[in-house]
């Protein structure tokens, strides 16, 4: 007897498309990173779509000559898996490779990062900034890192002042001007705090400075940090995971960190590794691998989840995960990881009451 594998497709014919990660610059405009499974050399192929109507229908977009991160032998300075724009022109794709366009996709250069990785990247109001990791070539457990700024419209890198050290990074955001990033120390770090919160101005003007960390100890496997325009940041940290269930704390701060007070906690299925949170700070989004989206709509007093992703999240448990962000204060997407033979992205318009399912092809 012999086995074979094939493509997957749609009903139509067309080949669906593996959603990598995806970004929006608006309510409508945004652009999604994507494979496109095949079984030949030189496979998967890497594709770009856009939207201008929310996410409805996508169209080819040109992608950047690059391989994606994960597949076969490659030099981080080549291989990518997120992608990033922060406006209709200035954009890129990375990780742990760099590529940017300045003329909205319609062309794509590699920027040199001088043999480090790029773990994380945020861009606003005309900057951007990112970590800079010294890392094995899957780029995980990253020993090293540092941030980097540039003015979104050119790729003129530089590192921020106090910004180098250990710990593996979870999260970089902007907002106001200010650039934060959360770093943890997992355990076997004897004299490390388990948990470090960066913060400093995103044009690397001045030093940036660590700021006192909401998370207990004990919770030192994870840890992300959100912020709204007006600089409340809310802050999320994890214990160690064990059998798809981790115990997470969250936190919130009316003022850019000065202050904190704890939420409910969220619930313990799935693991932590995103979070997200509106323009009003209303509404937070978290997920993670083997997670649920977890919603909280009243600033983290109570956590919710819909159940327009019952079958979605039964797949996350067994592996799919999901990548989720809000992009505008009722507007959301998600992406399940490998979940190829399914409508893989789902887009909420209501502030995560129910999602509805897109296939890319």
């Amino acid at each position: 007897t012999s086995t074979s594998t094939s493509t997957p497709q749609a009903s139509n014919g067309r080949t669906r498309l593996e959603v990598l990660s995806a970004t929006f610059i608006s309510a409508r405009t945004g652009w999604a990173l994507a494979l496109q499974p095949c079984h030949q050399t030189g496979c998967p192929r890497l594709k770009m779509r856009k939207t201008t109507d929310g996410g409805r229908h996508w169209s080819p977009a040109p992608a950047p000559p690059a391989r994606v991160a994960g597949y076969g032998s490659l030099p981080a300075a080549r291989a990518v898996s997120q992608i990033l724009f922060a406006d209709a022109r200035d954009g890129w794709v990375f990780g742990p490779g760099l590529w940017a366009t300045h003329d909205g996709g319609r062309s794509w250069n590699r920027v040199g990062t001088r043999g480090l990785a790029v773990q994380d990247l945020a861009a606003q109001d005309g900057r951007v900034i990112a970590t800079f990791g010294r890392c094995p070539p899957t780029a995980f457990g990253c020993s090293w890192f540092q941030v980097y700024s540039a003015p979104v419209t050119a790729d003129r890198w530089r590192p921020v002042p106090a910004t180098a050290g250990s710990g593996l990074v979870g999260s970089v955001t902007l907002a106001a001007g200010t650039g934060y990033v959360a770093v943890v120390h997992p355990p076997g770090n004897p004299g490390r705090p388990s948990m470090i919160l960066l913060a400093g101005p995103a044009d690397g003007s001045r030093a940036w400075r660590r700021l006192a960390p909401p998370c207990p100890p004990a919770f030192n496997y994870d840890a992300v940090v959100a912020a709204t325009p007006h600089l409340a940041l809310v802050a999320d940290c994890a214990s160690e995971p064990g059998a798809g269930s981790q115990v997470k704390r969250a936190y919130f701060s009316p003022d850019g960190g000065r202050t904190w007070r704890r939420l409910a906690d969220p619930p313990e299925g799935g693991y932590l590794s995103e979070a997200s949170i509106t323009p009003m700070g209303t509404t937070i989004l978290l997920t993670g691998g083997r997670s649920d989206i977890y919603l909280s709509w009243d600033t983290g007093r109570t956590w919710h989840t819909s159940a327009s992703l019952n079958e979605a999240a039964g797949l996350a448990g067994a592996g799919f995960s999901f990548d989720a962000a809000m992009t505008t204060s009722t507007q959301g997407f998600a992406i399940q990881d490998g979940a190829i033979y399914r409508q893989q992205m789902w887009f909420t318009y209501n502030a995560g009451h129910t999602w509805r399912p897109v296939t890319l092809h």
